[in-house]
């Protein structure tokens, strides 16, 4: 007969993980460093996670994979609702600290990238075309001939890259309004 399952204990390996992540990044974390924190042991950490990655997305996922859908009323502030919730979640440390190592674990787990996309981007990139097919609905936009990845891309596409690359330039409210104007752009034959 297995041990029982203690749930304070998944709490507590959560919650030590996303305090390391915020304050230290993905790289600090270890399974020896977690379980020594949490006062259990290496097995009880296999019970819950296959991987430290795996833990660290589900850090992300809880924080994050909620995108809040934006229905103003008009497609440029729809899309500037949507940039500005992703730049907040750029600019924040459990973000700016762990993406780049997260992203390494999805290039090499099948398992965590599949996550990423269906509880991560997935959603972001659903409020993207419902936002363009809402503007096509009240007659902003003139067909839905518009390719939604493509807009995606272009919303997020700098964000990214802010983020990941060392150019040291701010992701900010300017950065949000400039790319919404870069889809307005691209949209309007169509708007």
């Amino acid at each position: 007969m297995g041990r029982r399952y203690d749930p304070t204990i998944s709490q507590a390996l959560f919650q030590a993980a996303e305090r390391m992540m915020q304050s230290d990044g993905f790289a600090s974390l270890t399974i020896d460093g977690l379980v020594n924190e949490v006062g259990t042991t290496r097995p009880a950490f296999y019970r819950r996670y296959d991987s430290i990655a795996r833990l660290a997305l589900d850090v992300i996922l809880r924080r994050y994979g909620d995108a809040p859908p934006a229905d103003t009323g008009a497609l440029r502030t729809d899309l500037l609702t949507l940039q500005r919730n992703d730049l907040a979640m750029m600019n924040s440390s459990l973000i700016s600290r762990n993406l780049p190592a997260l992203l390494e674990a999805m290039r090499t787990d099948e398992t965590i990238r599949s996550m990423y996309m269906e509880q991560f981007i997935s959603p972001r990139r659903n409020n993207v075309a419902k936002v363009i097919a809402s503007a096509v609905d009240r007659g902003e936009i003139e067909d839905d001939s518009f390719d939604a990845e493509y807009v995606c891309d272009l919303l997020f596409g700098p964000l990214l890259s802010r983020a990941l690359l060392p150019v040291e330039l701010p992701i900010n409210d300017l950065l949000a309004r400039r790319t919404v104007d870069t889809v307005m752009r691209e949209l309007s034959p169509r708007v």
